[in-house]
């Protein structure tokens, strides 16, 4: 593979990782992105994992080239949703300049498991390495975890505090300019102006038609998971007390 796009790597400015929490709209954004004429993300590869033991920049971008190729091949359809951008330059690129994962969940539970793996990643990556967090109400998250991992809000929460801790922690040995925040709900409401953002953290632009063709995939509002929890007042206060200890939370609440 390596051979095979030799000549596509020499245009490779930036290596992106996402970093965050399961279920919150990494599937739908990476999908937004590799429909990008230059862009390409990898969909669940994991690739902290590969940094970790040693793999290079150029090593894990073609595997995640590989892996973006193989979603593209299956349909695009992850847990009942079709990531699909009609038009979209998925699995196929003009000039490559991004790649990357969007295995952000996996990447902070490995942070969790493994506090010294950011350093190693910022070792290999070097001035090639992005990383987006994707943030979503955290009450919404925390109900969802609780579902789909068949554990109590309260389990779900610890868990989730965990996860933040680790990303707190990995976002202070990142400079600024290359770590950025996006908030699904601002994805949702704002597609456009949410994307535009996206792609000047790249040093890249899009035409009209790549945003309407990017909007007409996104759902029409942010879905409220959190009323489907047997939320208890302690339990909600509890959890609004911890999120005040993280900047990225500001304004989110129940």
């Amino acid at each position: 593979m390596l051979l095979r796009h030799a000549r596509t790597l020499r245009a490779l400015r930036y290596y992106a990782l996402f970093i965050g929490y399961p279920r919150t709209g990494h599937t739908l954004l990476a999908s937004l992105l590799d429909a990008h004429p230059r862009m390409a993300f990898a969909n669940g590869l994991d690739a902290a994992r590969y940094f970790v033991a040693g793999f290079d920049v150029r090593e894990t971008a073609v595997l995640s080239i590989w892996s973006s190729r193989r979603f593209t091949l299956k349909g695009r359809r992850s847990t009942g949703y079709n990531y699909v951008v009609p038009g979209g330059w998925h699995g196929r690129w003009d000039v490559l300049e991004v790649v990357g994962d969007k295995s952000g969940d996996l990447f902070s539970a490995r942070l969790v498991r493994d506090p010294g793996a950011m350093s190693r990643v910022l070792k290999v990556l070097g001035d090639k390495g992005r990383f987006i967090s994707v943030l979503r109400n955290p009450y919404d998250t925390i109900t969802t975890m609780a579902v789909r991992g068949r554990m109590s809000l309260e389990a779900a929460a610890s868990e989730y505090f965990a996860l933040s801790e680790a990303n707190a922690r990995a976002r202070m040995q990142v400079p600024a300019s290359a770590w950025l925040d996006v908030r699904h709900e601002s994805l949702v409401e704002q597609p456009r102006e949410t994307l535009r953002t996206v792609l000047q953290f790249f040093g890249q632009s899009a035409d009209a038609a790549y945003l309407d063709r990017c909007s007409q995939l996104i759902f029409p509002e942010p879905r409220r998971t959190r009323d489907a929890g047997a939320w208890t007042v302690p339990l909600r206060d509890r959890v609004a007390t911890k999120l005040e200890r993280f900047p990225s939370f500001s304004g989110y609440a129940f």
